[in-house]
C-alpha cells in the first residue's frame, strides 16, 4: 500500500519492537512476497521491479516503468502475473521475465483502479484484489476479481472497504480477504465458477486484544499467508503481523522495525517472511523484508 497513503509520524518507529528478526533484503517499498520454486520473490513498488533473493542476495527478476507493481504470483503454465497497482493493470510475466499480456479493463469495460494483491487459484488463474479508494470517509469501492490462464476475467466480490490483501484454499475454495479500512479478515466460500455461496466476518480487528489500539489512522489488515491450520496477517500502519488459526482465533503477534509492513508468506520450512516500508512519503520508500524461524513466530505472546 500505496504512495496515496498518508504520512506517518517518526513515533511509531520508536513503538516497534527492540529484537529483530534476521533482515534478508532490503528494497524499494517491498510488496507482495512470493514463495514458488524454492526462491523467494518481492515487489518493490517504489522502484518499478520484482526481485529475487538467493545466495544471500538480491538480484532482478523483471522491471517496468510506470508499474508500481505490489504483487507477484503464478499465473498460466509456468508464469507469473503481476499486480501494476500505480499502472492499474494486471501484468503477464514469464517465467524469464519477459513481459505478456497485459489486462487493464473490468468485465464491465471500466478501468482498472489499483490493482493490489493477488493469490493463485490452483489451476492456472489467480483473484486479484483491486483496492479502491484509500480514504475513511470514501465510498467502498474495492472489488475482488478472478482472472483465467486464457485471460477472462470475472468479477467476484464488490463494495469492499479497500479491499487489500488476498490469499485462496483450494481445498475449501475459501477466498480470504482484508477489507482494510473496515479493519477486519473476511472468508468467502466459492463454487466452481467463482461465485460466492457463503461469506463471513472471520477476523475483527476490534475484537483482537492486539490489535485493537492503534496510533496510525489508517492502520488495517493487509497481506495474508496460509499455511495447515494457520494464517498470518500483516497489520499495515502499526508494524504487526498477526497469526491466527483457520477459524479467525488469535495465536500471537510479532512486531518489525517496519511499520508499513504490508506482505508475509511462509516457506517450505516454516520460516516466516515479512515486508513493508519504513515510510510510505519519500520516495523510493525504503523497507526491507525479514525472515521469523518456526521458533521466533510460534513463540507465546
Amino acid at each position: 500500500m500505496k504512495a496515496h497513503a498518508i504520512a506517518l509520524g517518526l513515533a511509531l518507529l520508536a513503538g516497534a519492537a527492540a529484537a529483530e528478526p534476521a533482515v534478508v533484503a532490503s528494497g524499494a517499498y517491498p510488496e507482495g512476497l512470493l514463495w514458488h520454486g524454492g526462491k523467494l520473490y518481492f515487489t518493490e513498488m517504489g522502484a518499478d521491479r520484482v526481485t529475487i533473493v538467493e545466495s544471500g542476495g538480491t538480484r532482478e527478476f523483471w522491471n517496468l516503468p510506470g508499474c508500481g507493481p505490489t504483487q507477484i504470483v503464478p499465473f498460466g503454465p509456468s508464469g507469473f502475473v503481476v499486480d501494476c497497482h500505480l499502472g492499474r493493470a494486471m501484468v503477464e510475466v514469464s517465467a524469464n521475465g519477459t513481459t505478456g499480456r497485459r489486462f487493464t479493463n473490468a468485465p464491465d469495460g471500466t478501468r482498472l483502479q489499483d490493482p493490489n494483491a493477488a493469490a493463485s487459484d490452483g489451476q492456472g488463474g489467480a483473484f486479484f484484489s483491486d483496492a479502491g479508494i484509500f480514504d475513511l470517509s470514501a465510498p467502498a469501492t474495492g472489488r475482488v476479481y478472478h482472472l483465467s490462464a486464457a485471460g477472462v476475467m470475472t468479477e467476484v466480490v464488490r463494495e469492499i472497504r479497500y479491499a487489500n490483501g488476498v490469499n485462496f484454499d483450494p481445498a475449501t475454495r475459501t477466498l480470504y480477504l482484508s477489507e482494510h479500512l473496515a479493519r477486519r479478515v473476511l472468508a468467502f466460500t466459492l463454487d466452481s465458477r467463482h461465485r460466492v455461496t457463503a461469506r463471513k466476518v472471520l477476523i475483527d480487528f476490534a475484537q483482537v486484544p492486539a490489535a485493537t489500539r492503534h496510533s496510525f489512522p489508517l492502520a488495517g489488515p493487509d497481506g495474508i499467508a496460509l499455511r495447515p491450520g494457520l494464517m498470518a496477517v500483516a497489520e499495515y500502519g502499526e508494524g504487526r503481523v498477526h497469526i491466527f488459526d483457520r477459524d479467525g482465533r488469535h495465536r500471537n503477534t510479532l512486531k518489525v522495525s517496519m511499520p508499513f509492513v504490508d506482505t508475509v508468506v511462509w516457506d517450505s520450512a516454516g520460516n516466516l517472511y515479512a515486508g513493508g516500508a519504513f515510510q510510505n512519503t519519500r520516495p523510493p520508500y525504503e523497507g526491507a523484508v525479514v525472515r521469523f524461524s518456526p521458533a521466533e513466530w510460534e513463540k507465546a505472546p
